[in-house]
């Protein structure tokens, strides 16, 4: 349970404390005291920041005997994270150190030998603490020597992507490293050590779990009850036992996440959990060939998956509002699979249950990130391995996990960044290949690991083995990849206009007048770009419209290297997108916000991610539209297309009835000489649309000339908003062909749909769900691109 005590700090040696929050940061308490300037503001104060983590921070909170409420005289004191190096005292007595922020960390006390009132300090000290005397490391690892670069990112077990490495989440010159107790300090009974449930086979068709249970106790053997709502399934020690016709756990889109309600019981020590009875298999060959993909009891999973980044660039972690939003977003995307990536941080166990109740799969990586680490040091090596072990630990149990991998991209540097032509070998590679894959076997046997991400293959990133990171160019999309880890195509864009406001001071409007971009370089030290090749939409006249056309060439340029991947790689089992989310105001890829707002990639990544999908293209003077089918099921639909004329009047159409199988990708129709008979480019459109039982399920718009030239005909929209029991709708109808549709609203708000094409062929209902609702009234902003948008408010 959270041990709730009011803690101040102060910097060490001068006794000058103010309230400090745990979990938390420094940097925040200090900023709350008006004692720091906001480091996320600009490149001068991320640098005016530096002394925080450079300096030791003494935390204290005072606690009576009565407060520890464990009804037994041995209790645990357990602190779930600390960033990073500390001592920990009771009553000035010392009872531990920490030095990775990444394990958990537990001491064994008594009750009886507390005093009536007691104190209880963490002296956390700067990050440097950990590299002094370290010369030679920097010198054989070839990282440099700063603390806050690559060299404290090899040395310092802690938020790995926070370090500068040229970039930072960050993005503003350097790395501000949060440091402080970053975790939960709680209390807790010391008897039940560890446990495990096991699904150790299904029979055929799941009509039999075998499944196992395991327990480490103090005292005393463990006794299991697990149930199923009001029914006992289990009832006794630990062993192995049989589940019939067991309600299975399934992924989103496959089936329920059914979860049985678990209890381990030694002593007056409880720990109630939930579990599911899950098989996964990682496939990689298939016929004779490679291939890579998941088979969840049974049957083959397409992925669509998101990368997570922690939502908060300094202390990791925010509430649970945040998370509930967060998996909001990830619900209405169609994500079936979350990869916690080796630059992050274990998750909150509040993230994992959210996991596990909504069917989406944990891939989890360790945290090694695109760098070397001193291998050739025992001491830290078996810190590490003390680390995996604990991170293992926080999710064996989770009905979710699907697999573990030993970290991220540093295949991918020795094999193209040159490492391997100046290093006598490859640090770190051990601990992915002998030390990590050791433990993961003794503690998860049944889940798959793989050594690294991407890997595979002549060098770690081949399309044709493994599974790969495709990024960095249009052209990588074209590779028909097996399995896709991490995506990006084109240049950066950034956080809506009102999150940086509320995280960086940065207000748009003072950035109108000519010159705005050399001051928006001098703050921020981001370039400014001049280059949209997906959409040829230039509207630099200000920083709002500069910021909105970046956001723009990143939906097109996702869109279409995505839509190559579902319609157009026949041996692409699943993508993972790179980012769900912004790990700062100015980090350039993801499809949500620093401030929780989805952007125009986020629905283009949800189109998608669609279960039933369509897409158009051209091929020489024929236009193909393509049917995808990624549900369990089978699927009659009716494929439409409609092409438009110059004055956005249908011309031609076409309908076609198909019968899609499970994964089944098509193409549904095929019309001839289409091109041929464009005559007027920039103002013809072919709209298709794929339906079942009247409803349309999906659709997309072709055009014949760049995204920005597109004339629209008529740009006036029919908009009725309407207050539902959830929150609002939207029918929205056109008068002819519009590429783009905006919605924009006053409040951060989902929507079933966004950034859409629309055409007077069929009005659409939009379902929007404001998330964070400040009690004023709702207003929506609804304009056809590059026209002025109406204010719309429920009627």
């Amino acid at each position: 349970m959270r041990f709730s005590l009011e803690w101040q700090v102060s910097r060490a040696g001068e006794d000058d404390f103010i309230p400090a929050t745990v979990p938390g940061s420094v940097h925040y308490d200090l900023m709350a005291a008006g004692r720091l300037e906001n480091p996320f503001a600009s490149s001068k104060n991320a640098f005016g920041a530096l002394w925080v983590q450079q300096s030791d921070w003494l935390f204290r909170a005072r606690f009576s005997r009565g407060q520890v409420a464990i009804d037994a005289d041995e209790f645990v004191l357990r602190f779930c994270g600390v960033d990073t190096l500390s001592e920990i005292r009771l009553n000035g007595s010392l009872l531990g150190e920490t030095r990775n922020a990444y394990k958990v960390y537990e001491f064994i006390l008594r009750k009886s030998d507390l005093q009536d009132e007691n104190e209880l300090t963490v002296l956390v000290m700067a990050h440097g603490k950990l590299v002094e005397g370290k010369e030679s490391y920097a010198k054989r690892l070839q990282v440099g020597d700063a603390p806050e670069g690559l060299f404290g990112k090899a040395m310092i077990r802690r938020y790995q992507r926070s370090f500068f490495c040229g970039s930072s989440l960050l993005n503003l010159g350097t790395g501000v490293l949060g440091i402080g107790i970053y975790r939960d300090v709680e209390i807790d009974y010391n008897i039940v050590k560890d446990w495990k449930f096991t699904v150790l086979g299904l029979d055929w068709g799941g009509s039999r779990a075998h499944c196992g249970l395991e327990a480490k106790t103090t005292g005393g053997p463990a006794h299991f009850t697990l149930r199923d709502g009001a029914v006992v399934v289990y009832e006794g020690p630990a062993g192995d036992f049989d589940i019939e016709n067991p309600k299975l756990w399934w992924p989103n889109g496959y089936g329920d996440a059914h979860l049985y309600s678990l209890s381990v019981q030694a002593g007056q020590h409880r720990i109630d959990a939930k579990v599911g009875v899950k098989k996964v298999e990682l496939v990689e060959r298939t016929d004779g060939k490679d291939d890579f993909h998941f088979r969840i009891n049974g049957r083959k999973v397409y992925i669509h998956g998101q990368n997570h980044i922690p939502l908060d660039y300094i202390k990791a972690y925010r509430g649970e509002h945040d998370y509930d939003n967060h998996f909001a977003l990830l619900k209405n995307q169609h994500v079936n699979l979350v990869r916690i990536w080796g630059g992050g941080v274990v998750e909150n166990p509040s993230f994992y249950d959210r996991l596990d109740e909504n069917g989406i799969l944990l891939w989890h990586d360790l945290f090694l990130h695109s760098n070397v680490y001193p291998d050739f040091d025992e001491g830290w090596v078996g810190d590490y391995a003390q680390e995996v072990a604990g991170v293992i630990d926080q999710v064996k149990n989770r009905a979710s996990l699907a697999l573990i991998c030993g970290g991220n991209e540093q295949y991918e540097g020795w094999d193209e960044w040159g490492w391997k032509n100046h290093m006598e070998y490859f640090f770190g590679e051990r601990l992915v290949t002998e030390v990590a894959p050791a433990i993961a076997r003794e503690k998860c046997p049944e889940i798959p690991y793989i050594v690294n991400s991407p890997h595979g293959g002549k060098t770690c990133q081949s399309p044709a083995s493994g599974e790969s990171h495709i990024w960095g160019s249009y052209y990588n999309s074209f590779k028909d990849p097996l399995f896709v880890t991490e995506t990006c195509w084109t240049q950066e864009s950034y956080s809506r206009p009102e999150t940086l406001r509320k995280y960086m001071d940065l207000d748009v409007a003072d950035y109108t007048q000519p010159g705005w971009a050399k001051r928006w370089e001098e703050r921020t030290g981001r370039p400014f770009f001049n280059r949209m090749p997906f959409t040829n939409w230039f509207a630099p006249e200000t920083l709002a419209s500069y910021l909105h056309g970046l956001e723009l060439e990143q939906m097109r340029a996702d869109y279409h290297a995505l839509s190559n991947f579902r319609y157009n790689s026949p041996s692409n089992n699943g993508v993972i997108y790179w980012a769900m989310n912004k790990g700062g105001p100015l980090f350039q890829f993801s499809c949500v916000d620093y401030g929780g707002v989805p952007m125009m990639p986020y629905y283009a990544v949800k189109k998608v991610f669609a279960p039933i999908g369509v897409f158009p293209y051209r091929d020489q003077g024929d236009v193909f539209v393509m049917a995808s089918n990624h549900t369990k099921d089978s699927a009659d639909v009716t494929v439409r297309a409609y092409l438009y004329d110059g004055g956005g009047k249908l011309a031609q159409g076409w309908s076609r009835d198909v019968a899609l199988s499970p994964g089944e990708v098509r193409r549904a129709l095929w019309l001839e000489g289409v091109h041929g008979g464009v005559k007027e480019r920039v103002r013809q459109s072919l709209y298709v649309t794929v339906s079942q039982g009247g409803r349309v399920l999906c659709d997309d718009l072709l055009l014949f000339a760049p995204f920005g030239e597109y004339e629209i005909a008529d740009n006036s929209l029919d908009i009725v908003c309407q207050k539902t029991d959830n929150g609002y709708k939207l029918d929205i109808g056109a008068h002819a062909p519009i590429h783009m549709v905006e919605i924009e609203c006053n409040k951060k708000a989902l929507y079933s749909d966004n950034y859409f094409p629309l055409t007077q062929d069929g009005a659409k209902e939009i379902l929007a769900t404001v998330l964070d609702d400040d009690g004023c009234e709702t207003v929506f902003a609804v304009n056809a691109l590059g026209w002025p948008a109406q204010e719309v408010r429920a009627g």
